[in-house]
Formats: C-alpha cells, structure tokens, sequence
C-alpha cells in the first residue's frame, strides 16, 4: 500500500524536501498523509482525489464487499429488465443539476465523478472503462488486483482515441457486454432519462457510445436499469448508515440551534423579516456550521436545497417549493431545511404555532397521531404503500376522514446520495418493500386546511391568526429501518409543547357554552364588586426596602390577575357540572351477609346452649331461647371477657344505628347500618353467662382471632383494591445493561434492610436483593424521577415518585427509593480532644469528599444511561435534580426536615416518611399563622380532588416566605 501511495505522489515528498527511500516514509501508514495532503496541499490533493479513493476501493475489496459486487449480482427480475450487461454513460460535469443518477452512481462506486467516461459491468464480472489518458493513467494502478474469489474479475481500461473516434473502443465494449451471449441479441441497460441527454459535445465520448448502441449493426437493445439500481443504493452500508446519521445530526443541529434560536429573536423582539432572508440566514449556517458552534469542515457539508420558511397561508409541502418574499407571520409557520454531509443528503421539517386557537392543536395532534401510525408501518417486509394506508386508516378510526385529502400524494421518499429518488417513494400505489438499511425522509403534512371565523374568533385580536383563512401543518424526519422496525434519526422534538409559543394571551374559550358565559360573569361582578379579595396591605407596608415593597406589590397584582382567572375556572367547572350530578349520585349498594343458605347447612355438633364459633363460614352461632342463630362476624364491634368469680361472663357487642359506627367498621356493615336503620330493629348487645369458664375462654379466643383474620382481609383488599395490573419486564439481552450495585432500597421488604442491586431493562426497572427478593418499576409507571446527589446530606439517592402504587411485600406503596450511605448516620465520638490539624482527620475528610464525588458520578452516569435506555426503546424518562439553593425547613409530617423543590415537585427524600407533592396536582396554597409576633408560619397546599386531603408544611421560617411566594409566581400558581 505505501508503496502505492510513494509511486502516486513523488512530487508531494520532493516538495516536502524528503527522499523516496526516507525511512519516516515507509514507516508510516496512509491514514497519516490525508489530513496532511488535505490541508496543506488542497488543490494538489483535488487532482489526485480519485485516484486516492480508487486504490482505497481496490485495496478494501479484501477486508470487505465492494460495491461493484452488489452491481453484479442483480437478478433478472423486472426491475433490472434482463440487461445483460449496464453502461454508465456519465457526461460532462453539470452544476446545475447536482442529482444526475450517473454522477450519484459515481459517487457510489469511487466518492467522485468522472466526467465523460463509459463504465460497464458485465455479468462474468469483467468491469470496463472507456476514459482519457489522463483518467486511465490514475486508474491504472487498480488494474489487476481484483480479489480472489470475488465478483470482480478484472478491470480493464480503453484509453480514448480520437484517430478512429473510438470505433475501436466500442468494438472491445460491445464485445464485453456480448461475452458469453453466443450472438444473441444483447440487452444493455442504460439510465433511460438521461440516455442521448447527456450534454456531451460531439465527438465526446459519452455521444459517440451513445450512437453505437443505437446503430442498428451493434444488435444491441437498449433497457432502462434506473430501478434496479435505485433498489441497490437504497440498501446502506455500515459506513453509509454512519454518514446518513451523520448527516441527519447536522440538519437536526442547524433546526435546533440555528433556525429556532433566531425565530424566536424574531418573534419575541417582533421583528420583520422576509421568508427569503430567513431562509438565506439558515443556508449560511448549512455551508459554515462553525456559525453555531459546530467542528464540521466546510469542505464536508453543503445544503441539499435553498430551505424553505412559510407562514401567512400560503403552503407548499413539495421538495421543489420556494420561500417567497413576503414577511413572516406570527401564525403557522413552517420550516423545511435539508444538510448534504460528504454527500449523504438528509432532511427535517417542523411547524412551529404562534398563539395556535384550539382547532389548531387538535389538528396538530391528529398530525403527529398519523405520523406515529407511519412509523409503525415501516417495517421490513412491509410494502411502501403500507405508510400511506396507515395514515389514511389512523385518521378514519380518528373519525377524521375530512382530512385524507388534505394529505400529500407522498409521505416521503428514500434519501441517500440521491436526495429523492422517484421511484421509492411513500404513495398508495409502490409495491417495493421495506428492507434492512433503507433510510427514508418520512414527511406527513396536512395541506389547505381551512381555519373558520368561529375559530378564530377565540385568539386574541392582536394575534396575526386573526388573518388566517387557512394553514398548513408538516412534520418531516429521517427515518433508518432496522430489524426492530423504524428508528428516527432526527431527534429534535415535534411534541405541541416544543413548537407552540404564546404571545398572546387568548380571549375566554367558553365555546359559546351558557355555563362558560355564565361563569364570565359572575367573575366579571366580582372582580366589578369585590366582597373580600386577599389583599394584604401589612406586608407591602412593612417591607424593609423599596425594593420589597415594590416586589410584593408586583406579587400582588399577578395574584389578584391569577385568582380571577381561577375562580372563573372553578365557576365554569361548577356550572358545567351542576346539571351532571342530578341524578348521578349513586350509593353503592350493600352487600346482604349471607353465612347460610338453609338451616341444613349449619353445623351438626351445635348445642341448643352453647357458643359456637364457625371459622370457615366467618360465623359466630349463638343461643337465644335455646335456638342457635347465626351471627356474622363484620356484625360484631367487639368481645369482652370480664374476670371471673363464681360464673364466667361474655359480652358481644354489635354494630346498631343510633350511634357512631366508628372508623375501623367494616365499609359494608357501614352501609348495611344506614340501610336498614330506619325501619330495622337492632341487637346492641348480648351476654352469656356460664359456670364452666373454659368453653366461654375458648369462643372469646375463637372470636377475637377471626374478627382479626376479617379485618386482615378486609385491609389486603383494600390494599389492592386501586392497584393497576403492571406490565411483565422485559430483560435485556445482547447488550450490558446498566447497573448500581450495593444499595438500600426504602421502603423496606418486612421490616428488615433491603440491599441489592438495581438494572435498567428494555421497559423497566429491576431490584434484586440479596435475599432474592425482586422489585419491578416499569417506566410508564414512573410519574417523577429524582436524582438527589450527596452535598449536605449522608446519602447519595434515586427516588421513583409512581403514577400507581405497587405491592412491597404487603403493602401499597407509591414512592420507591435507592440509595447508598456516603457517611455512617451516627458515628462514635470519643472523650479525648482533636487538634483541627490532626492529619487522619485531615485525611478521613479527604477521603470522605472523594467517595462524595465518586458515587455521585455513579449515580448520575447510571440516570444518564437509564434515560438512553427508556428512550431508546420508545418510553420517556427524565431524572430531575433537587434545587437546593430554593430549599427550606418545615415540618410536613413530624419532625423538622429539609424540603427541596425541583422541576415539578416538591419534596423531602432524605428522611422518611417520604414527602413528595407533585406541583401539578396542586390548586391553591395557603399561608397560616403569618404574623410579625412569630418567627414561622405553615402552608397548606390543596389538592386539585377536593376529595383528597391537603398536604400541610408547618414551622417554615418567616425569612423564607417571599422566596416561596416568588417561585409560586413565576409557576402561576395563586396563593393567599
């Protein structure tokens, strides 16, 4: 190889003032020349450019499959026409047209063009080439090095003649494309769309071939091999893969940080720019990637196409669609933008909604409901056309059928070094079937969707959707099929929180309802006539600053504005609701004890004057008037089994009406009281009295241990009576899979401590103890997910908030936590006194902040890892962390603990009972005790289910108060 490399470019060495038999020379691997050559010697580099990868390509063909072999084991299907041989006539360089198939073809085979040249590949695997001396000359030293047992057998090279323009050449190419045909008639594939339009001048080579497999004497027909060839580029490689995803990360990248940041410049600072501008910004970004920040050499990406902004109305979703020169509206807007990396074209598109009225969301949904449909349809050995019936059959089940025809006549097509290849693409009509290693740009867009008056009439007057009569909606992504199906390779996110923005606040959407319009008013008196808003003048007035004052005055015109808007939200629900709850108020019915069926099937061995216990029917039979009459045992409240003397005593109690039930009552004897309490006549107690103690001890001890066995099941079955049926984990295989090892998990399995080891799997996951016990957390059960490092406190933590509980050994439990102790809770101190600069102290601290740091980059590389997991296999699943500079001390349950909030929660996880209130469930908050004569106050957070208690926080600190009513604000949460 190096010897190659020295024959190719002696005057590179001499320039470099080295000899040909320098030893740093011979010694030293191609890889390290291609940087040097390409940066200091670029336009040298350019002229030799195919001939580098043209002796890479010869050399490769031993370590792996070339792509001429998979030119040369096409079948003679319809797709390739039964060519017996395919010419790649390839013309003379066209700027203009950029995706010719012959030079993509080119690219295919050596990663450059060579103009004006005629490729053949014969099935006997004889490849030959008809070029310039000049191009020959470069190619020469491939020639004869084709592999062993390859599909390869030769590559031969004609060099041009202009003496007998080239008759001799095309002899030698018709006779390798007649080899092994014995005079039949020979059928040579060409590119049909390009054939005789090549652009040559005459007397070029590629017009001269041209001519000759149309004279008549060659005994040549001509084919069309364009599908076939389509088919075989389609399938990627692994190096192509790698540059497909590649590619699509630099047009994810330039949406991300290149497009969004500089629209909402635009938006927020209402500036007015054209579409064309806009668009010419972000195609300078595409060209020089360095303008956000990205190490990308220049020389390796270009745009696709010029991208293409809209807004105002006017769409157009085709790839051949032009930004116009109109300004942009704060409305629809859409974005398509497409990035060529080394040559491998990728695309994305994204709408983006500006104060969106409701008929536009849902429209948006809908969208990004066909576009999941899609996705599932890609899949290999599915025909193309199964994305196309998805859509359509996503949007009838939806009951959307309106907009089927507002969807394009293409879901997208196959991108590669072809940006769009017309013969693959997504229609109702293509028959070519999804394989492993295609990439598609996967496009779903809604076209022409009218926007009615109604609609529109719910914004904002100041919102440009004023003006929209009609819009447009695209979501666009490069999509790779794999075995598991369709993997997305632009990851910029398409949820309705990610591309909606409001500038506007919207008009009340009451939806011409009266309950909506009656709600409006009542607020609109009270807000005219306030009979007792929650003002507090004291605080603004005392405020130790004018800084103060004015923040609390701001705080107090946001909440007024808040609980105006929340009260005519809770006016609108009620109103709503009134008419609902007529009649829908239903008590659940109470269960009828039924412990016999007939009087047979009481026990045989029941005395006329004895107690009788009956454990299997829950039973207690009891004499009356020498009759044994059953008892069930929920109707008991209680036994009681006084101390004896000359007779032994036993009182029952029972459940009656007239008197309190009590809590620990069963809920059915609750009801079944209720029920009959107006009419029934009720046994409030009965007493026996025996002289022979040991058969009252025992019914006592019988009763009193089946009241406990029922009360037991009745606790277990309300235990599990809300519990969601969890999904089976799915364990990873083929893969490592993440793993913490030697943690605590709370709570803890029969009160003894719980250690193991936790793993991520495909869609959950799992805890082992030592013990063999097994906990199961499934992603989709995961409402919030904490990752609390160790700074102040002895432990280091992942706590796992559920959106339903799961079973822990016998109990419910909704909050799952992992830990590991950095420091032991309680440590020994001795009665002998310690210098502060005693070494092993020195060093036990040292030590301490090293295992600090150590386990807080486990846990946090661990969350990193178990977020990739969730997110490579289609869950979402993001770790939040505690702020702890927002903390304060209070007392939520009963003691003083250090309470943090993060993104969504508020929370304590150090200390247990854990106490987690996530922020979106929470109505109203409200601050008790606040007076200057204490140093704290409590707060009392009201849950949204009015059904539910509050959570209370008391013994906050009164410097702390102003900093919680700031974050309340900044969340629009209103308090008083």
């Amino acid at each position: 190889m190096k010897e190659v490399v020295v024959r190719m470019i002696p005057s590179y060495f001499s320039a470099c003032g080295l000899s040909l038999s320098h030893p740093f020379i011979h010694t030293t691997p191609l890889t390290f020349w291609l940087p040097i050559i390409s940066k200091k010697f670029l336009c040298f580099f350019r002229v030799f450019r195919f001939y580098f990868v043209f002796i890479f390509l010869t050399f490769s063909i031993h370590k792996k499959k070339s792509r001429f072999r998979v030119f040369m084991c096409y079948s003679e299907g319809s797709t390739w026409n039964a060519a017996n041989c395919v010419s790649i006539i390839r013309g003379p360089s066209d700027d203009d047209n950029i995706y010719l198939k012959s030079s993509i073809v080119h690219h295919y085979l050596f990663g450059y063009e060579l103009p004006d040249t005629v490729l053949t590949l014969g099935k006997g695997g004889k490849c030959t080439v008809l070029a310039t001396k000049k191009k020959c000359e470069f190619l020469e030293p491939a020639v004869g090095r084709a592999p062993k047992n390859g599909s390869i057998t030769g590559l031969k090279l004609l060099i041009r003649n202009k003496g007998d323009e080239n008759a001799e050449n095309y002899e030698q190419l018709l006779k390798a494309a007649r080899e092994g045909e014995n005079g039949a008639n020979v059928k040579v594939g060409v590119l049909n769309k390009e054939f005789k339009n090549s652009g040559g001048k005459e007397g070029s080579i590629a017009v001269g071939w041209e001519k000759k497999l149309e004279d008549s004497s060659s005994k040549i027909e001509i084919v069309d091999v364009t599908a076939g060839i389509s088919l075989i580029m389609a399938i990627k490689d692994e190096v192509e893969l790698d540059l497909m995803k590649k590619s699509s990360v630099l047009s994810n990248k330039v949406l991300k940080h290149g497009f969004i940041p500089r629209i909402e410049e635009v938006i927020d600072s209402g500036l007015k720019v054209t579409h064309e501008n806009l668009a010419a910004e972000i195609d300078g970004i595409i060209e020089d990637p360095s303008k956000i920040n990205l190490k990308v050499q220049k020389d390796f990406v270009q745009s696709c196409y010029f991208p293409i902004v809209q807004s105002g109305g006017e769409y157009d979703f085709k790839v051949s669609a032009q930004s116009n020169s109109g300004d942009v509206k704060y409305d629809v807007i859409t974005v398509s933008l497409g990035a060529r990396y080394q040559m491998y074209c990728s695309n994305i598109a994204r709408t983006l909604l500006v104060d969106p009225p409701k008929h536009v969301k849902e429209t948006y949904e809908t969208l990004l409901g066909v576009y999941q449909s899609c996705l599932k349809a890609m899949v290999p050995g599915y025909p193309l056309k199964a994305v196309y019936a998805a859509a359509v059959k996503h949007l009838r089940s939806e009951g959307k059928e309106d907009l089927i025809a507002s969807l394009p006549k293409t879901m997208g097509f196959s991108v590669g070094l072809d940006f769009r290849d017309p013969l693959l693409v997504l229609n109702a009509k293509s028959t070519v079937v999804f394989k492993e290693g295609m990439v598609f740009n996967l496009a779903v867009s809604f076209a022409e969707i009218k926007l009615s008056e109604s609609a529109r009439s719910l914004v904002n007057s100041k919102s440009a959707v004023k003006e929209l009569s009609k819009y447009g909606l695209v979501v666009a992504d490069m999509v790779s099929i794999t075995s598991n199906g369709a993997e997305v390779m632009t990851k910029y996110g398409k949820a309705l929180t990610d591309i909606s923005y409001t500038i506007n606040d919207e008009d009340e959407d009451d939806d011409g309802d009266e309950d909506g319009k009656l709600a409006r008013k009542i607020a609109q008196e009270e807000e005219a006539n306030p009979t007792g808003g929650r003002r507090s003048g004291r605080l603004a007035a005392n405020s130790s600053s004018a800084a103060d004052a004015e923040g609390a005055a701001e705080r107090e015109r946001r909440q007024i504005q808040l609980m105006a808007r929340r009260n005519e939200e809770r006016l609108r629900e009620l109103a709503r609701n009134s008419g609902k709850k007529k009649g829908d108020e239903k008590t659940a019915k109470a269960e009828e004890l039924d412990s016999y069926k007939r009087t047979k099937d009481l026990p045989d061995n029941v005395l006329p004057n004895q107690v009788k216990v009956d454990m299997a029917n829950q039973c207690v039979i009891l004499p009356i008037c020498g009759n044994p009459v059953p008892f069930h045992i929920s109707t008991i409240k209680n036994v009681v089994l006084p101390d004896p003397d000359a007779a032994a005593y036993l009182r029952i109690n029972f459940y009656t009406a007239g008197m309190a039930v009590g809590k620990d009552a069963p809920e059915n004897i609750a009801k079944l009281v209720q029920k009959y309490a107006p009419y029934a006549t009720f046994i409030r107690e009965m007493t026996f009295r025996s002289l022979d103690s040991h058969s009252l001890t025992t019914a006592f001890r019988q009763i009193s241990e089946l009241r406990k066995r029922a009360r037991m099941k009745e606790l277990r079955d309300q235990e599990e009576a809300n519990l969601v049926k969890q999904d089976k984990l799915v364990r990873t295989k083929n893969e490592r899979v993440p793993r913490l090892s030697d943690l605590t998990m709370r709570p803890v399995f029969a009160g003894r401590k719980t250690q193991g080891n936790l793993e991520a799997h495909t869609n959950g996951l799992r805890f082992i103890s030592t013990r063999g016990e097994i906990v199961d957390v499934m992603y989709p059960n995961v409402k919030h997910a904490i990752f609390q490092p160790c700074e102040n406190e002895i432990m280091v933590l992942i706590h796992f908030h559920l959106k339903n509980p799961i079973m822990v050994g016998k109990k419910k439990q909704q909050d799952i936590q992992f830990f590991t102790e950095v420091i032991d809770a309680s440590q020994a101190v001795d009665a002998g006194k310690r210098s502060m600069y005693d070494p092993d102290e020195m060093d036990d601290e040292q030590r301490e902040r090293q295992l600090r740091k150590r386990l807080n980059e486990a846990f946090k590389d661990f969350c990193r890892k178990v977020e990739q997991v969730a997110k490579k296999n289609g869950y979402s699943l993001e770790f939040d962390i505690p702020y702890r500079d927002l903390g304060f001390s209070g007392n939520p349950h009963k003691e003083m603990v250090f309470i943090q909030p993060t993104l969504n929660c508020l929370c304590n996880l150090t200390e247990t009972p854990f106490f987690v209130v996530d922020l979106s469930n929470v109505d109203h908050v409200h601050f008790e005790r606040v007076t200057f004569m204490s140093k704290a106050f409590d707060m009392v957070l009201i849950n949204k289910d009015f059904t539910k208690q509050p959570w209370r926080v008391d013994m906050i600190p009164n410097e702390d108060k102003d900093a919680i009513q700031v974050r309340l604000n900044l969340l629009n949460g209103d308090h008083s």
